[in-house]
């Protein structure tokens, strides 16, 4: 998997300790279907048996392991002052 990372966006992971967990984060409700979505948080995911660990520029990127069939990973920084936050985009 190649990974895409802008300067500014690897400057916020490094300040958040040098490791980003990419993961899919699905939300259920009662009354609709169920909704998914790709989301990057920093840090390292409690247990890594279900990621799998890139090394990209110094940085420890875990990727869970159902995500890693696609081709290219896109991480973009987005947001205002404190509301900073890394978007996670698959190809």
């Amino acid at each position: 998997m190649y990974v895409e990372i802008d300067n500014e966006s690897k400057k916020w992971i490094e300040a958040k300790g040098n490791q980003l967990t990419v993961k899919i984060l699905e939300t259920k409700t009662c009354c609709a279907p169920g909704v998914q979505e790709v989301v990057a948080v920093p840090g390292k995911p409690k247990t890594t048996d279900q990621f799998t660990e890139l090394n990209v520029e110094d940085l420890s990127i875990y990727v869970q392991k159902i995500l890693c069939n696609k081709e290219k990973l896109t991480l973009k920084l987005s947001g205002i002052s404190f509301l900073k936050t890394i978007a996670a985009k698959l190809q």
